[in-house]
């Protein structure tokens, strides 16, 4: 089963100090933390903060290449793979059919946001990583985000 998600606020991985995209179960209380590097994680903020770059990102030429093409991408879905390593899925619709391509989750979130698709999440990969199916630290998560000095993000503040 699908389950529709959306972006919801940046995090830290404590343990492996890098960044963490939290993606919310639209309609329920789930939150899926997503790894994601740094590069990544600033082309996620560049979209959810609004931020104008004078020149365009990877992402973005990713995206024009799409278009150029005469395709939308119509929807991104999260899966496990054969081995159970978190795997994205791009559906893109062109003007004869619709084709896949696999890539990482932090791609396929930025893509995602670029375009203003919708995204989705397998139940299973809700089940392995949203423990309990609770948001995974509620008001412990938020003071600790609330709490990060975001200068080590470069001259973007995050919120």
């Amino acid at each position: 089963m699908l389950v529709k998600v959306e972006f919801a606020a940046f995090g830290i991985d404590s343990k492996k100090n890098s960044p963490i995209v939290f993606l919310r179960e639209i309609g329920g209380t789930r939150m899926l933390p997503v790894p994601v590097g740094p590069l990544e994680a600033s082309a996620i903020a560049i979209e959810t903060l609004k931020v104008t770059v004078q020149k365009p990102l990877t992402i973005d030429v990713a995206k024009s290449i799409l278009e150029q093409f005469g395709g939308t991408l119509s929807r991104t879905i999260l899966f496990l793979d054969g081995s159970a390593h978190l795997m994205a899925r791009l559906e893109i619709a062109g003007p004869d059919k619709t084709r896949s391509a696999v890539c990482r989750p932090c791609d396929a979130i930025a893509l995602s946001l670029r375009t203003r698709s919708p995204l989705y999440a397998h139940e299973e990969v809700l089940l392995k990583y949203c423990r309990d199916g609770k948001t995974g630290g509620g008001d412990t998560l938020r003071n600790h985000i609330a709490s990060l000095d975001t200068l080590g993000f470069g001259m973007y503040h995050l919120e």
